[in-house]
């Protein structure tokens, strides 16, 4: 359980930290991802506040409750498949810089994700 503490709260602070500077510091993000919308960043720092906060209550209380934590490994998940979908198929011509930044953001919540679902109780099926 501490080490799923451990990793949930790093995931808590990193996310908060990803938020801070989305919302902080959109306009300057807008020009190193090459993009000219001005609502992305802020919406998005915006719903990952609201995921810091939440990571951070559960990584505070007794983690009783494992589909909180099942939950949180999930939207990783999702964050991961989302960004390499991003890069990949060059959704929004971003520029080489943000693409780089996004896919290593992407392998860091990957191994967030990892080792929250390995210290959940999951076991991989072994031959």
């Amino acid at each position: 359980m501490k080490k799923l503490k451990k990793y949930l709260t790093i995931n808590s602070i990193f996310s908060a930290l990803s938020s801070l500077t989305m919302l902080l510091f959109s306009s300057n993000l807008n020009k190193l991802f090459n993009i000219n919308n001005v609502y992305v960043f802020p919406i998005i720092g915006s719903n990952l506040l609201i995921f810091a906060v939440f990571v951070w209550y559960v990584s505070s209380r007794p983690l009783i409750n494992k589909n909180w934590v099942a939950t949180i490994t999930a939207l990783d998940a999702l964050w991961v498949l989302g960004s390499f979908a991003i890069v990949s198929f060059e959704l929004f011509d971003l520029s080489k810089e943000g693409n780089i930044l996004v896919s290593s953001v992407a392998i860091w919540i990957a191994f967030l994700a990892y080792k929250q679902f390995k210290f959940n109780g999951h076991k991989f099926i072994e031959k």
